[in-house]
């Protein structure tokens, strides 16, 4: 039988460093973590093959003075904490002292530090498994130089991915610690190449623009709580930025980069309704509050962290990231297309449309030039006569006003779906407003499938539905069918719909809801669907109540008057949100002056 004996000191540490650093990045959050613990405000981050072979992290922090260099790389020697109690008053992103231990022991590592206050600074670099150390001139700060990464440790190293994907692991890491810290500038090379460099001049909005680009900015919600037991801040996208994974959502607790299921899903619940299936929000979302209220200490990477007070966390977070989102007007507007270097020829002048006046000598002015007009191939067309002086008119005095500014009650849109002047009806489907800023598209369906939801969902958390009887429907399932209904049959009573059995696996249906009376046609589907969904969760019932709206909502190709779509518009003006289906499509989509303009050549 083996023997119970402990470790060589080297064997430990490679234990330690293989729950520490588990690839390059590894390294960089560590290092980075150390610098901004320092006080520094400059960093700078490189690497080579990915980090592969070559990681630097310098700082201009207070450094680590002359006696204390060999301390540092002790296991567990650290200035952050001093007994237990520490580890719940934590105002440190590191705390274990296991970083530098851990990378010394399976790469090769090289610190220089110098104080402020100390005239030069020092070397300190592994030779022969002795610590060697040796005055440098140096700047005030640190800076670490890894090289060989899992040298002595062989089997790690088939591990890594492709050098690409740890650079872009690296990148990651550093695009989220740099948006966590806007008051810290940080420069990332790659491969002898600057990709990121932040200002650090501590706004946020200005470090997310050079990460994610200028265009972004009006797509970008800021919010603020201060709440009972800290505050929440940050920047959420709108749906336009919504992505296809988690990608885009970042959250920060007291500084720290981590992952936490309860911020994820109280920001995903804010959303819903708000986008389409299978889609995720962008976000920056910021917490800070007492240290005491957080256990740091649950993840070797300190990745994911521990809330004491999970539930009152997740539901102020929900409610301060529907709030933002409620006050926004997120209808899409359509944007003209980018003009490439391509779109004109070089050399050739740039044409532009005159600008006519619709008079009646505009319009003897145009008969003429069609009656000129030779369709014939070949055949050249006569000189048009000149334009009439008058019927010139210059830029600016475009008939749409684009830059005359307007009141805050004109921008608001729940007072522009009330007031706004009603066009018409596009093909059945659409309705078409007018309001100050250019022409407004509504889908007639999804207005009215929005004004459903809201309606049922007071309805049902009041218990107060109200139902209509209907002409009896006579409806037949299959067997598996009807047993699946007949175990709902009391549920779907709670949505309005009253169901009796009526022998031979079908049922007869005798009322409904009465916002869907109207609706007519087979219920059979939608009952069905409601069965298998309306389960006793909030997630499945809300699908229960979608189901419902979508069943009775206005379909496309119904004739409505102005009455009818005033009717629409003053309800949409009251809903939470009037900007998105239940699904998450765009109830709204917005034309603007200034883009009919760009259309028409007049700008």
């Amino acid at each position: 039988m083996t023997q119970i004996k402990v470790l060589p000191p080297e064997v430990a540490h490679k234990i330690a460093a293989g729950e520490v650093i588990e690839r390059p990045a590894s390294c960089v959050k560590e290092l980075v973590e150390n610098s901004i613990d320092s006080g520094a405000t400059q960093i700078t981050i490189e690497t080579r093959n990915g980090g592969i072979d070559y990681i630097r992290v310098q700082d201009n922090g207070s450094g680590i003075p002359r006696e204390e260099l060999e301390l540092a790389f002790e296991p567990h020697a650290t200035s952050k904490i001093e007994n237990a109690d520490d580890l719940f008053a934590l105002c440190t992103l590191g705390f274990r002292g296991e970083a530098l231990p851990s990378m010394a022991s399976i790469a090769k590592l090289t610190l220089i530090s110098r104080p402020a206050e100390q005239n030069n600074g020092y070397k300190i670099w592994q030779e022969r498994g002795q610590w060697v150390v040796e005055p440098v001139g140096a700047p005030p700060g640190t800076t670490v130089e890894i090289s060989e990464l899992f040298y002595s440790v062989p089997a790690r190293q088939k591990f890594l991915k492709s050098p690409t994907t740890e650079r872009r692991q690296v990148l990651d890491l550093c695009t989220k610690v740099a948006l966590a810290h806007p008051h810290v500038a940080f420069q990332v090379i790659s491969e002898g190449k600057t990709v990121l460099a932040t200002p650090g001049n501590g706004r946020l909005l200005d470090a997310i623009l050079i990460v994610q680009g200028n265009n972004v900015e009006r797509e970008l919600i800021k919010f603020q709580a201060n709440l009972a037991w800290g505050q929440v801040l940050g920047y959420l996208g709108s749906p336009r930025l919504a992505k296809g994974n988690r990608s885009g959502q970042i959250f920060v607790m007291n500084g720290r980069v981590i992952q936490n299921q309860t911020m994820r899903v109280a920001l995903e619940k804010a959303y819903d309704g708000r986008l389409p299936s299978r889609t995720f929000p962008w976000a920056i979302v910021t917490l800070e509050f007492d240290p005491a209220l957080v256990d740091c200490n649950v993840h070797p990477a300190k990745l994911e962290v521990r809330f004491a007070q999970e539930q009152t966390i997740f539901t102020d977070l929900l409610h301060s990231i529907r709030s933002a989102l409620a006050g926004q007007n997120l209808a899409p507007t359509i944007q003209p297309k980018e003009q490439g270097p391509a779109a004109t020829s070089p050399g050739k002048p740039q044409a532009f449309q005159a600008q006519l006046s619709w008079k009646p000598e505009t319009w003897e002015y145009m008969d003429q030039v069609l009656k000129g007009y030779r369709a014939k191939r070949g055949s050249p067309p006569e000189e048009p006569p000149k334009v009439p002086r008058d019927a010139v008119v210059r830029e600016a005095t475009a008939t749409l006003e684009i830059s005359k500014p307007l009141d805050p009650e004109q921008e608001d849109p729940r007072t522009l779906l009330r007031t706004s002047r009603i066009i018409g009806q596009l093909h059945q489907s659409y309705i078409l407003l007018e309001v100050p800023q250019g022409l407004w598209i509504l889908d007639q369906h999804i207005v009215h499938e929005r004004i459903l939801l809201e309606q049922l969902r007071e309805s049902y958390e009041t218990s107060t539905v109200h139902v209509q009887e209907i002409l009896p429907q006579h409806l037949e399932f299959t067997p598996s069918e009807a047993a699946l209904v007949e175990e709902a049959v009391d549920l779907l009573a709670g949505f309005g719909i009253e169901l009796e059995p009526f022998g031979n696996n079908s049922f007869i249906l005798r009322a409904v809801p009465s916002s869907l009376a109207r609706s007519g046609g087979n219920w059979k589907e939608e009952i069905l669907e409601i069965a298998f969904t309306a389960k006793k969760t909030t997630t499945q019932k809300e699908q229960a109540l979608i189901t419902l709206a979508c069943k009775g909502a206005i379909k496309a190709g119904e004739y409505l008057d102005e009455t009818e779509m005033r009717g629409l518009l003053q309800s949409l003006a009251e809903t939470e949100n009037p900007f998105t289906c239940p699904h998450g499509r765009p109830i709204i989509i917005r034309l603007e002056n200034q883009e009919l303009l760009r259309r028409f050549g007049r700008i």
